[in-house]
Order: C-alpha cells, then sequence, then structure tokens
C-alpha cells in the first residue's frame, strides 16, 4: 500500500495546490498521525521552489510556533492559491466564449476555469446554462432552445450540431468557388476576329467594287432590258422582221 503522497515543487494553476492538499490529506486516512507529523510529513514532499519558500517561511516564525497541519495547510493555500489570483480566474468564467475556438476547445477551457466558479456549475441545469452562455451565434441559435437534461446530452447534440454545421459551410464554399471558375472562363472566352481597318493612302481614288456574273444589257430611257445572245445593239435595231412589210 503506498502512503507516499506526490512531491510537489510548484503550481501553474491555483487548484493544482488545492489537488495536492486534497491527495495529503486522503494518505492521512491510511496513517496515524499527529497534527505536528503531518505537518512534517507534508513538508518533505516539497521540493524546488515549493521546498525554499516553506524553509523561509519556516525561519520567519517566532521559535515557539507549533507547526500543525493547519498551521501548514493555511499557509500553503495562501502562498499557491492567493485569493486575488482565485478571483481573476473566476471573472475569466464568467467572461469565457467561445469565439473563434471549436466546440471540443471551448469545452475543455470550460471545464478548466468551472472549477474556479462551483456555483455556477454545481446543478446540471446551472452548468448547461453556463455553457450556452458562451456558445457561438451560429450553434446558440440551434441549442438554444434544447431541452436536455444533462449537460452530457447536451453537448453531445452541441458536436453534432456544429459537425453539420461544417458540412454546410464547406458545401457552400465548394458552390460558390464553381461558381466563380465558370464566370472567369466565360469572361475570358475569345472574340470573333474583326477585319483590321486600313487607313487609306494619300491621293487614292474611288473604285467601286466590280459586279461578278453582270449579264449584258440594253439601256433606253433610264431602263434597262436584256438583249439575245450574239445580237448587238445597234444591228438587231435595224433589221426588221421576215413578216414585217418594208
Amino acid at each position: 500500500m503506498d502512503t507516499k503522497p506526490p512531491s510537489f515543487r510548484e503550481a501553474e494553476e491555483p487548484l493544482q495546490a488545492e489537488e495536492w492538499l486534497n491527495t495529503v490529506e486522503q494518505k492521512f486516512l491510511l496513517l496515524w498521525l499527529t497534527e505536528g507529523l503531518k505537518a512534517e510529513y507534508a513538508a518533505h514532499q516539497l521540493q524546488g521552489p515549493a521546498g525554499i519558500w516553506w524553509n523561509q517561511y519556516r525561519e520567519a516564525l517566532p521559535d515557539n510556533t507549533l507547526l500543525v497541519w493547519n498551521l501548514f495547510r493555511e499557509a500553503f493555500k495562501g502562498h499557491f492559491k492567493p485569493p486575488s489570483v482565485m478571483e481573476m480566474k473566476h471573472t475569466e468564467f464568467m467572461q469565457l466564449t467561445q469565439g473563434n475556438k471549436t466546440l471540443k476547445e471551448y469545452l475543455h477551457a470550460f471545464n478548466h476555469l468551472s472549477r474556479y466558479a462551483p456555483e455556477f456549475v454545481s446543478t446540471e441545469v446551472k452548468k448547461i446554462a453556463s455553457f450556452k452562455r458562451g456558445l457561438g451565434p451560429k450553434l446558440l441559435k440551434t441549442m438554444g432552445r434544447t431541452k436536455c437534461t444533462t449537460f452530457n446530452e447536451f453537448v453531445s447534440d452541441a458536436l453534432t450540431q456544429e459537425n453539420y454545421n461544417t458540412v454546410y459551410t464547406a458545401t457552400k464554399t465548394r458552390k460558390r468557388a464553381f461558381e466563380a471558375g465558370v464566370g472567369a472562363s466565360q469572361s475570358k472566352a475569345p472574340v470573333a476576329a474583326r477585319p483590321q481597318y486600313r487607313a487609306p493612302t494619300p491621293n487614292q481614288r474611288y473604285r467601286p467594287p466590280a459586279k461578278k456574273n453582270q449579264a449584258k444589257t440594253g439601256f433606253r430611257k433610264g431602263y434597262s432590258i436584256a438583249l439575245p445572245r450574239g445580237n448587238t445593239g445597234p444591228s438587231y435595231a435595224k433589221t426588221p422582221p421576215a413578216n414585217r412589210p418594208c
């Protein structure tokens, strides 16, 4: 049976000091120790910065001070878990929002900071309300009127809804990219070539275009008639018909 608590060097978070104290007190249930031995037992596990702090604290005490567990516990909490830092963490929890974080990232931050505000997560209803308060607008629109009765159920439904939103957003993005690509390809289509304009050269006389396959015609007072092949105008006019009187 292991009755030795873990060593303690320093606390990156104030609650780490609280957790260590709770572990030490659990070990006391397995040992028959006096209040003075409890303090010595815990102090023996302090190392590094924590050990230096305890030595300096103990040397500053009056000579006749009795080192008991309650004295050690209060001094330890006052140094590694000061009220001002606890208040800062409490405020950080109250101001926590999802922002640009994914739901899993927001859940991790919520679970971590909620330990500094236990009065807001003491029941399932309070915990759901506190978690819902910091959700992003898109998820809050869907999950705002949920009927979930447990926090785990609420988080599970929120994760499913977030996945639906992600798929929908990706589909819309691909559609817009496709439509933009089609529009760009149409705008870049080649235009039919037009004949290049040539400026007239100086002193160039205008020549009308020549007519092709123009039939020979005779002209009479503003209008023309077609002439039979092999006959010209003057000779045909002077030759009378065979049955015409002279």
